[in-house]
């Protein structure tokens, strides 16, 4: 249901950005997922794979990019257990974990992040990656799959130089 509903946000948020948010968090408590503080962005295209209450929760001031895939449930062993006579044909193999975005942590356009991860505080996700281990906290992990790339300093002493600083608009 979730992922049906924000998009239609899509022209709310051209509109106004805070309000904006302040639907898309209304939303997400009231399907259950699990919100601590407000995050400071989550895209009008993200894909949430919701399996139950508490099963995705955002940190604070935690930013998901556009075409994020958060996966919570996977049935992907399902077709082998059958084929190999482990599973009658009545029955399906599944797994269900929760998936946790940490404070500040940034997410990058279009990573897909898989059951069971946790993202830790003030880590960053770059773009197009598939998070299948969690990240820990001040981490900068990237590629499919995500791997440790430096930490969150090592990040700012490299680059902050190529960053201008403006008025947030939301």
């Amino acid at each position: 249901m979730i992922v049906k509903l924000i998009p239609l946000l899509r022209l709310l948020n051209r509109v106004d950005q805070g309000l904006y948010m302040t639907v898309v968090l209304a939303v997400l408590r009231r399907t259950g997922l699990s919100v601590v503080g407000r995050p400071l962005w989550i895209s009008s295209s993200v894909f949430l794979d919701h399996s139950g209450p508490g099963s995705i929760s955002f940190g604070d001031r935690c930013v998901v990019s556009d075409s994020v895939k958060i996966l919570t449930h996977d049935f992907s062993l399902d077709r082998i257990a059958e084929a190999r006579g482990d599973l009658p044909a009545d029955e399906e193999l599944y797994r269900r974990a929760p998936v946790s975005i940490g404070a500040r942590a940034f997410i990058g356009l279009g990573v897909i992040i898989m059951p069971g991860v946790s993202i830790g505080d003030d880590a960053i996700i770059g773009a197009g990656s598939v998070v299948t281990q969690s990240v820990p906290a001040k981490e900068v992990f990237a590629g499919n799959p995500a791997r440790r790339v430096c930490t969150t300093d090592d990040l700012w002493d490299r680059r902050r130089d190529e960053f201008d600083v403006r008025k947030r608009r939301r």
